[in-house]
């Protein structure tokens, strides 16, 4: 908190004119913060912000984001001041995540959603990751004893979920398919938890989840819904889409975090079987 104060004491005494336009709020991951200057006028000064925020926070680097783009959510920005490699590891509940913040994006307000997994009885199990980016949920999953088929359709992300796999010593129980998750799912038989992890256009993959998964086994399906939609709207959402041939029971609805002022993210756990 003192180090917001701060950052906010200097962008009042050294950038007056655009103070007002930059996030008070940054993300710290490993020795690198990364600050969102989606507003035109604080990119345009970019490399003060950087500054500042570095000697405030004593970050090795920080990246400033432009936006966020495209069908990976790729980030497009640059590290504004600092070292110029901005590859770090974050560790987060143990788990050890080795990622480039210029080239992919880390989702922190996914924390409990990880801490779930990480929590859970998976010896055994199956595992499904539909999405799985730099390990975001195939780590958590793999070191609480579940074998994972992780399908990432991002090669840079897809070299990182590798990388991560051997850091946090579970390589053997993770199997990387660079790839489209569809065609992945091909080769999935009797997967005992699918997990979806994309937003924005994850229920049209549900008929690819529900072929993968076992009869009387879990989809986590995540995506953003209406904020002023309630929990038993978006469970409906979701069993609504499931294909035909398949019926779902919800087992929980989760909302995990804000996505934008009207949307909200949400995960929904439902066990699907075969009709009869």
């Amino acid at each position: 908190m003192l180090s917001r104060e701060e950052f906010a004491r200097r962008l009042e005494e050294e950038l007056p004119d655009v103070a007002d336009s930059v996030p008070h709020r940054w993300q710290e991951l490993g020795d690198v913060v990364v600050i969102r200057l989606f507003d035109e006028r604080a990119w345009a000064y970019r490399r003060e912000v950087g500054r500042i925020l570095r000697e405030v926070t004593g970050a090795r680097s920080v990246v400033a984001l432009r936006r966020v783009s495209g069908t990976f959510r790729e980030p497009v920005g640059e590290v504004v001041a600092g070292d110029r490699n901005a590859e770090t590891v974050h560790r987060e509940l143990g788990i050890r995540f080795k990622l480039d913040p210029t080239r992919v994006m880390f989702a922190r307000g996914n924390l409990e959603e990880r801490r779930r997994l990480l929590e859970s009885d998976l010896e055994g199990k199956l595992v499904f990751d539909m999405f799985a980016g730099i390990g975001y949920f195939t780590l958590p999953a793999a070191l609480a004893g579940a074998e994972v088929i992780a399908a990432e359709l991002n090669p840079v992300a897809c070299r990182y979920l590798v990388e991560n796999a051997r850091l946090n010593g579970v390589e053997g129980r993770v199997r990387v398919f660079l790839g489209d998750c569809r065609e992945v799912a091909r080769f999935v038989r009797a997967a005992d938890r699918v997990l979806m992890g994309y937003l924005k256009g994850t229920l049209k993959f549900l008929p690819y989840a529900c072929r993968a998964v076992r009869d009387g086994g879990v989809l986590v399906v995540h995506e953003v819904f209406q904020k002023r939609w309630g929990e038993d709207r978006v469970a409906r959402e979701v069993l609504n889409a499931l294909p035909d041939g398949f019926e779902g029971e919800v087992l929980e609805v989760r909302r995990v975090k804000s996505f934008s002022p009207a949307l909200d993210h949400y995960a929904v756990e439902l066990r699907v079987r075969r009709r009869r």
